[in-house]
């Protein structure tokens, strides 16, 4: 695999992470990684879930998916870096956040209304804001601009450094902790590895000084 390649694996894991984190989810996307053996081979809790395959597609959500998803992620372990970072443990949506004075330095907009997040400090928004940084180092790797690919991965670095990888990994075993289904449990490891790898990536290309 080059690096093109690892980078667009790189985009396509933030993406997918941000989209079990962000929302519960819905019977088109259980449909899809039931019958995706690649995907499923990230999730092994899962994957040797029966009642993830047998019981019938609304039911599992409804009665087992949707109930683990909210009693971790919107009643007990909150996912935002304030929360986890801060003395106070309260949320910070207003604009002196330091997660979003870091989005708006880097040109990264974000409009709440357009998601499920109450601040923009949501760990699926991190996410968010690293594949779109992977994206527009893949766009620069395209047009072989070794600087911007440079810039751009130390940008990652200093953003998991100073954010995702600061308080995202120790906010992912609590929610493990407190998951009940396999599926959740997969999700909180594969984010929590998958961060921690990443960051050694990045320091890896970084060293080596190879854009491609």
């Amino acid at each position: 695999m080059d690096r093109k390649q690892e980078t667009q694996a790189r985009i396509n894991m933030y993406g997918l992470l941000s989209r079990f984190l962000i929302e519960e989810i819905d019977e088109d996307t259980l449909k899809k990684i039931r019958s995706n053996p690649d995907l499923l081979e990230l999730l092994p809790r899962t994957k040797e879930w029966k009642t993830f395959f047998e019981k019938e597609p609304k039911k599992l959500i409804e009665e087992e998916l949707n109930v683990d998803f909210t009693t971790v992620f919107l009643l007990n372990v909150y996912p935002y870096e304030s929360v986890f970072m801060n003395d106070e443990g309260h949320i910070d949506p207003t604009v002196t956040n330091p997660t979003l004075v870091f989005y708006r330095e880097h040109g990264y907009m974000i409009d709440l209304n357009k998601t499920r997040a109450l601040s923009p400090d949501h760990i699926a928004i991190e996410m968010e804001f690293m594949m779109t940084l992977a994206q527009e180092e893949l766009e620069a790797m395209e047009k072989d601009n070794e600087e911007k690919v440079r810039n751009l991965r130390q940008i990652q670095k200093k953003f998991l450094e100073e954010h995702l990888a600061n308080w995202g990994p120790i906010y992912l075993m609590a929610a493990k902790d407190m998951a009940e289904t396999p599926f959740y449990q997969d999700v909180c490891e594969l984010a929590l590895e998958f961060i921690l790898s990443d960051y050694e990536y990045l320091i890896e290309t970084l060293e080596e000084g190879a854009t491609v």
